[in-house]
């Protein structure tokens, strides 16, 4: 299995809209084929702070989720305007019985 993560901090002023942009890309991740769960979180420390996070079942089923979200980007002008910084994303390759 595959987990994609990425750690994001809103600008100030757009800790909301951050958050709606990324359950949105969320559940463009959910719907994808191959993709097991995906889910937001904000810190519990301060506000603006996020990670965003997708179990796959495979690494082919990452860019078929990473596609659709770039659609949703081309839509909504994407994130980098509520940005403060630039993500830290990762993927990892993790075994199927660690995680379920």
């Amino acid at each position: 299995m595959w987990m994609e993560t990425a750690v994001l901090s809103a600008r100030s002023g757009y800790e909301a809209r951050l958050r709606r942009m990324l359950k949105a890309r969320s559940a463009v991740r959910r719907n994808s084929k191959g993709c097991v769960k995906s889910w937001v979180g904000e810190t519990s420390v301060g506000k603006g702070t996020f990670i965003l996070q997708a179990l796959y079942d495979s690494e082919n089923a990452i860019g078929l989720a990473l596609k659709l979200v770039s659609e949703l980007d081309e839509k909504d002008g994407g994130l980098e305007s509520v940005l403060e910084a630039p993500p830290i994303v990762g993927v990892f390759e993790v075994e199927a019985e660690d995680v379920l």
